[in-house]
Order: structure tokens, then C-alpha cells, then sequence
């Protein structure tokens, strides 16, 4: 049993009229032990939200990055389970918000009824022993200062857009990682369409796969390349151009040979031929993905806690007092 209802249960039962400050004092311990139980309740239901939507941001990061049919069944499964515990829990809080408050009302509603039990009568004399004038109302206690978290979520929010343009328009996964150079050759624009060029180089820093890049200095440009290890049959054959993603073969060690005939270009344009670990245009990466949704969702999410705040006050005015 709270204190403030042995307290409520002897102003139901005296029969002397209650001095006003006392009324107040009481009418403040309800008010604000209510407040509490909600608040424990909102802060619960907030961590339970905040553990869910981060497992489901990380599933979903990994559902997008895989390509085994299993493991998307497995992980899409488990993020509508999420999903569904959040309604769960929002659910199960409204109803302890909805409990709490019909409660706090009774027991406010004990309180008018114990002051009104206890009010000075007409017949009473005037030198009785309220200490305030018949039918005065409360005068209600100041509420205690609170800090308030939103200039922390206010930093939180800008670092969440400014992750979100990092990994949304700085950072892009179609470009290789790790490149190493192997080989560059410059084209001037008057060679298209003129004999091919051949070529060697050497590969001391293995890698994953071949990359050739095109730079040109004018709108577009486009480059025939033969590539093939020495002495035999060749990996790739085709065309690049300067906004080409691909690669091919593995850059193992050794000598190769490479074949190239500049077919269009309207300006000079560079051929680099390198090795990359990290295949360009490939599937999005965990380590991308994750953070990119993260960013959005605390972007999209801080303003929406903020409005909810706004709206639970403005609903329930009486527990902000």
C-alpha cells in the first residue's frame, strides 16, 4: 500500500474539516505517484522498442545481403516475430496507461469526496477549525524540475542525418575497395579507331579480381581490352567504358598480356588496370547497409517520439503537474 492512501483513508474517515495546504500536499502525492508508475511504464516500453528495432534493423540489413533462399525465409520469419512484439508491447503499455490513469482518477475522486465530507457546514461557527475559508480550493503544489533529454536527442538526430548522408551518398558500395594499380595507358582522341595497342605487366600484389577504370576527359568514352595471362587463353574480352563496373578473372601473380583499341571518345581518356578485393556492383554490404538504416530510422523516429511526447502531455495534462 502506497503512504498517500493511509493517508487518503483517514481524511474518508475524520470527521474535522481538512486544512487546505493538506489537501494540496495529498492531491500532489497522488498526482505524482501515478505520474511515476506511468513513467516506468513509458520507459519499459521504450527500451523494449529500442532492443526490437535494432534486432530488426540488423536482420533485415542481413536478409538484403544475402542470397541463400534459407536464410532470407529464416530471417524474414523472425522480423515479422519482432514486429509483431512491438504491437505487443504497445499494446500491453496503453492498457497499463489506460489502468493507471482510471485508478489515479478514483483515488483523486476519494479525495474531493473526503474534502467535501469534511467541509464547514453553514451551522458551523466561524472560528472553526479550518484553517482556510469555507469552500476554498487547493492551491496546488509546484511540480519538480525535471531535465529534459531532447537536446541530447536533438545531437542524436543531426548525427543520424549526417550518417545517413555518409552512407547514403558518400560512402557507395559499386565502387571497388582496395584498388591496385597494375597498369595505365593514355589514349588521345584522335587514336579512335585507329590500330590496337599491346602490352605487359606484372602482378606482385595479388588480388581478387581484375578492374579496369576509364577516365576521359570529355562526356564518354568507350575502350575494346583483351586481358590474358601470359601465354594463354584470355579472361576477358569486351568493351569498357568510363562508367563500366566490372571485373573479371582472379589477380594471381604472374605476367599478362593486355590488348587495347580505343573505339569512340570525344576527349583523351587513361586506362587503369588494377586489382580489387571487394567486387564492385555486387550485393550491399552488412557492414553499409546496417548503419544506412539505422540512420534513417533515427531520423524518421526522434521527430515522431517527439510529437507522441507532445501528445501524451496534451492528453493527460494531469500527470505534468
Amino acid at each position: 500500500m502506497e503512504p498517500f492512501e493511509i493517508e487518503l483513508k483517514n481524511a474518508l474517515n475524520r470527521n474535522q474539516p481538512m486544512p487546505a495546504n493538506e489537501l494540496a500536499a495529498l492531491n500532489h502525492r497522488i498526482i505524482r505517484t501515478f505520474a511515476r508508475k506511468q513513467r516506468s511504464a513509458f520507459l519499459l516500453m521504450s527500451a523494449y522498442l529500442a532492443v526490437l528495432t535494432v534486432l530488426i534493423i540488423a536482420l533485415l540489413a542481413l536478409f538484403m545481403c544475402t542470397t541463400d533462399l534459407k536464410q532470407c525465409l529464416l530471417y524474414g520469419i523472425v522480423i515479422l516475430i519482432l514486429f509483431e512484439g512491438t504491437v505487443l508491447m504497445k499494446l500491453w503499455f496503453w492498457n497499463q496507461h489506460s489502468k493507471i490513469a482510471i485508478v489515479r482518477e478514483i483515488k483523486l475522486l476519494q479525495l474531493s469526496v473526503a474534502e467535501l465530507k469534511t467541509r464547514t457546514s453553514p451551522e458551523l461557527p466561524s472560528g472553526s477549525a479550518s484553517s482556510s475559508p469555507a469552500g476554498s480550493a487547493p492551491t496546488p503544489m509546484p511540480p519538480a524540475g525535471r531535465k529534459s533529454w531532447w537536446p541530447v536527442l536533438g545531437v542524436l538526430w543531426l548525427l543520424a542525418v549526417a550518417s545517413l548522408g555518409y552512407f547514403g551518398l558518400l560512402r557507395n558500395d559499386h565502387e571497388p575497395r582496395d584498388f591496385t594499380p597494375y597498369l595505365e595507358k593514355a589514349f588521345p582522341a584522335e587514336d579512335a579507331g585507329q590500330k590496337e595497342w599491346q602490352g605487359t605487366f606484372e602482378v606482385t600484389q595479388p588480388r581478387l579480381r581484375f578492374h579496369p577504370r576509364l577516365t576521359v576527359t570529355g562526356i564518354a568514352a568507350k575502350i575494346w581490352i583483351s586481358v590474358a595471362a601470359e601465354g594463354q587463353e584470355p579472361m576477358y574480352t569486351g568493351p569498357v567504358d568510363n562508367e563500366s563496373v566490372i571485373c573479371f578473372g582472379t589477380a594471381a601473380q604472374g605476367r599478362y598480356v593486355v590488348k587495347a583499341r580505343l573505339l569512340e571518345a570525344n576527349g583523351n581518356c587513361i586506362l587503369r588496370l588494377g586489382g580489387v578485393d571487394k567486387i564492385p556492383g555486387g550485393s550491399s554490404s552488412f557492414e553499409r547497409l546496417f548503419p544506412l538504416m539505422f540512420s534513417t530510422a533515427l531520423v524518421f523516429t526522434i521527430p515522431l517520439i517527439w510529437l507522441q511526447n507532445r501528445w501524451y502531455r496534451w492528453i493527460d495534462l494531469e500527470t505534468q503537474t
